[in-house]
C-alpha cells in the first residue's frame, strides 16, 4: 500500500502525546485541565500520607517516652485518617475525570480517522491489505487512547508521586535516593524491549484477527445466521473461526512468554531494592541516624512504593509499550495517500468522453476494462448490458468518480476526473446500486440520507419508487422504523429495492446510474419502473446496466460489454439488425418468458 512519503513514518511517543493533547485541549481546555489536575492532585496525596505517618509513629514514641501529650498523638493519628480519607475520594474524581478525558481524546481520534478514509479513493477498498490497514487503525486508536492516558497518568501522578517520596528519602539519607533510583534503571531497559515486542506482534496478528472476527460474524451475526443454519455450515465457519484464532493467539503466546521472562528479570531488581533500601534503613536506625518513626513510616511506604515501581515499569510502561506499536497504525492510517484533485469548480456534465480507457483492480493481473471508447451527450439514456463479469458495474463506478481510469483518460466536459476533486466530482451524481445497503433507520432517513438537505418531499418520491407507504405496515408513516434490529419492521427484499430506487431518485442530480437496482422485482413491474425512470430523467444523463434486456429498449442507445470491452453500441432496433451479440443474449431470454 502507497503512502505519502513511500515508507511508513514511525510516530516517536514524544511525537503522538503532543498530537493527542493538542487535540484534546484544542476540543475542551477545561476538561484537559481537570483532567492534568487530578493526575498531580492523586500523585501528591498518596505520596503526602508518608508525613502523616511519620508524624504519627513520633507521637507515638514521644508518648511512651512521656515527652509528650496523648490529645497531639490523638491527633496526629486523626490527622493521618482524614488526610487518607481525602486522598480516596481525590482517587475517586479523579478516575471519573480520567475516563470522561478518555472518551473525549477517543471521540477526536474517531473523527480523524473517520475523516481522513472519506478522503481515501474507494478503489482501495477493494485491496484487502487496506482492510488490514483499516482493522489495524481502529485498534491502534483504542491503543492510542491508553497510551496518552498511562503516559500522562505516569509522567503526572505516577512522577509526582515518586518525586515526593524521593524528596522524603533525600531529607533523611541520601543514599536512600540513590538505591531508591537504581532500580528504576533495569526497568527502562525493559520497557525498550517491550515496545519492540509488541510492535511486531500487531504487524503480524493484524490478519488473524480480523479473519477471525469476520467468521465468528458468519456464525453469529443476524445478516448470516439463517443461511449458516440452513447449510448447517457452523462447523466448517468455526473450523475456519479456530484456525485464526489458533494462529493469532499463538503469536500472542510467543509474545507474553519473552514479556514475562524479560518481567521475571524486573522484579529480581525491584526486590533487589526493596532488600538493599530496608537493610540501610535499619543499619541507619542503629547508628540512631533515623528515628523510629521515620524508620516505621518509611518500612510502612515501602511495600506501597515498590508495588507502585512495579506497577508503573512492570504493568503501565509495559503496556504503554504494548499499546505504543498498535498506536503506530493509527498514525500509519493517517499517512495514508490520499485522492488526488484539486480543481473545486461545478461540472454540468455537458459531455462525458471516455478515452483508450483501462482499469485494474488492486492486486489484480487482469484488467477489468481494456480500451474503451465512448462519448455520452447530457440528456442521454444509454443502457449497458452483457453477462455477468463482464465489466458494466466497474465501468458505472468510473463513470461516477469513484474509480480513477488505470490508463487512458475519463473526461468531463473536457477536464480530466484526475484533475478534478471528488466533491465535486460526486455533486450531481446519484445512484441506486445492485447491493444496495439496508440502512436501520426510520423510511424518512433512509431516503433522505442521499440528499440530507434537499427541501423536496419524500412522500413524492416514495410514489414515484412505487413504495408501499399506505398499505398498513408502516403505522407510523415516514417515521416507521426499519430493522428489527431497533425494534422495528422488516421489509421484503422488493420493498428494499423500490426504498433504494427513491433514495437515489430523492438525490438531486444531473447524473444517475442505476446498476441492476431492480433484481427482486418482477419483469412486468421493472419495465414500469423503468418507464417512470424515463419519464424522471428527462434532459438528465441515465446509465441503466441491467441483465433484463427487454428493459434496455428505453435507452437512447444500447452498449454491450464482453470481457471488459465494448463489442456492439446503437439502439435496439439497430443492434437487432446486426445480428451480434445482443440479438443472440436478446434471444435467449426470450425464450424464458415465451
Amino acid at each position: 500500500m502507497k503512502r505519502n512519503g513511500g515508507e511508513r513514518k514511525q510516530r516517536t511517543l514524544l511525537y503522538m502525546l503532543c498530537h493527542l493533547i493538542k487535540l484534546a485541549v484544542g476540543n475542551s481546555p477545561g476538561m484537559s485541565l481537570l483532567f492534568f489536575l487530578s493526575l498531580m492532585g492523586t500523585g501528591v496525596c498518596t505520596a503526602g500520607n508518608v508525613f502523616f505517618k511519620q508524624n504519627f509513629f513520633d507521637r507515638v514514641e514521644e508518648l511512651v517516652r512521656g515527652s509528650t501529650t496523648i490529645g497531639l498523638a490523638v491527633g496526629s493519628g486523626i490527622a493521618m485518617a482524614l488526610f487518607l480519607i481525602l486522598t480516596l475520594i481525590v482517587q475517586a474524581i479523579s478516575e471519573l475525570i480520567q475516563n470522561n478525558f478518555s472518551l473525549l481524546v477517543r471521540g477526536q481520534m474517531g473523527k480523524l480517522l473517520n475523516e481522513k478514509a472519506a478522503r481515501i479513493s474507494p478503489v482501495v477498498f477493494e485491496d484487502n491489505r487496506f482492510l488490514d490497514h483499516v482493522n489495524k487503525a481502529y485498534t491502534g486508536m483504542e491503543a492510542g487512547v491508553e497510551v496518552m492516558c498511562s503516559t500522562l497518568s505516569v509522567c503526572i501522578g505516577e512522577i509526582a508521586y515518586f518525586v515526593f517520596m524521593g524528596s522524603y528519602f533525600f531529607s533523611i539519607k541520601p543514599a536512600l535516593l540513590l538505591m531508591f533510583g537504581l532500580s528504576f534503571a533495569p526497568s527502562i531497559v525493559s520497557s525498550v524491549l517491550r515496545r519492540r515486542m509488541y510492535a511486531q506482534l500487531e504487524t503480524r496478528s493484524a490478519p488473524y484477527r480480523r479473519k477471525y472476527e469476520y467468521f465468528e460474524r458468519c456464525i453469529c451475526a443476524r445478516e448470516y445466521v439463517k443461511e449458516t443454519r440452513l447449510w448447517r455450515a457452523e462447523g466448517f465457519f468455526g473450523k475456519l473461526y479456530r484456525g485464526n484464532l489458533g494462529q493469532y493467539t499463538q503469536l500472542q503466546w510467543r509474545t507474553e512468554k519473552h514479556s514475562e521472562l524479560t518481567e521475571v528479570a524486573l522484579r529480581f531488581f525491584l526486590l533487589t531494592g526493596y532488600v538493599g533500601t530496608v537493610a540501610m534503613l535499619f543499619y541507619y536506625v542503629f547508628q540512631g541516624e533515623v528515628t523510629v518513626g521515620a524508620f516505621a513510616a518509611v518500612f510502612a511506604s515501602l511495600d506501597q512504593l515498590f508495588d507502585r515501581m512495579e506497577n508503573v515499569f512492570n504493568y503501565r510502561v509495559g503496556g504503554i509499550m504494548r499499546c505504543f506499536g498498535a498506536a503506530q497504525n493509527f498514525y500509519a492510517f493517517l499517512d495514508l495517500e490520499e485522492r488526488g484533485g484539486t480543481d473545486r469548480t461545478p461540472l454540468q456534465r455537458e459531455l462525458i468522453e471516455l478515452k483508450d480507457l483501462s482499469f485494474t483492480y488492486p492486486n489484480s493481473t487482469e484488467s477489468a476494462l481494456k480500451e474503451i471508447n465512448l462519448t455520452v451527450n447530457k440528456g442521454e439514456t444509454v443502457a449497458i448490458v452483457g453477462v455477468n463479469g463482464s465489466g458494466k458495474s466497474t465501468l458505472t463506478r468510473l463513470l461516477l468518480g469513484l474509480f480513477l481510469p488505470t490508463k487512458g483518460q475519463l473526461l468531463i466536459d473536457g477536464k480530466d476526473v484526475k484533475e478534478i476533486a471528488p466533491e465535486a466530482l460526486y455533486r450531481g451524481n446519484s445512484v441506486v446500486f445492485q447491493r444496495y445497503q439496508c440502512y436501520k433507520m426510520t423510511v424518512e432517513e433512509n431516503t433522505r440520507l442521499s440528499d440530507i438537505d434537499s427541501d423536496k418531499q419524500v412522500k413524492d418520491v416514495l410514489k414515484k419508487a412505487d413504495f408501499p407507504l399506505d398499505n398498513g405496515k408502516f403505522t407510523e408513516g415516514l417515521d416507521t422504523m426499519l430493522g428489527k434490529d431497533f425494534g422495528g419492521i422488516d421489509l421484503s427484499g422488493g420493498q428494499w429495492q423500490r426504498l433504494a430506487i427513491a433514495r437515489g431518485l430523492y438525490r438531486e442530480h444531473d447524473m444517475i446510474v442505476l446498476d441492476e437496482p431492480t433484481a427482486a422485482i418482477d419483469p412486468l413491474e421493472e419495465a414500469e419502473i423503468y418507464r417512470k425512470f424515463a419519464e424522471i430523467s428527462k434532459d438528465k444523463t441515465a446509465f441503466i446496466v441491467t441483465h433484463r434486456l427487454g428493459s434496455a429498449k428505453i435507452a437512447d442507445r444500447i452498449i454491450v460489454m464482453e470481457r471488459g470491452r465494448i463489442v456492439e453500441a446503437g439502439n435496439h432496433e439497430e443492434l437487432m439488425e446486426m445480428g451480434g451479440r445482443y440479438r443472440e443474449l436478446y434471444e435467449a431470454q426470450a425464450k424464458w418468458y415465451a
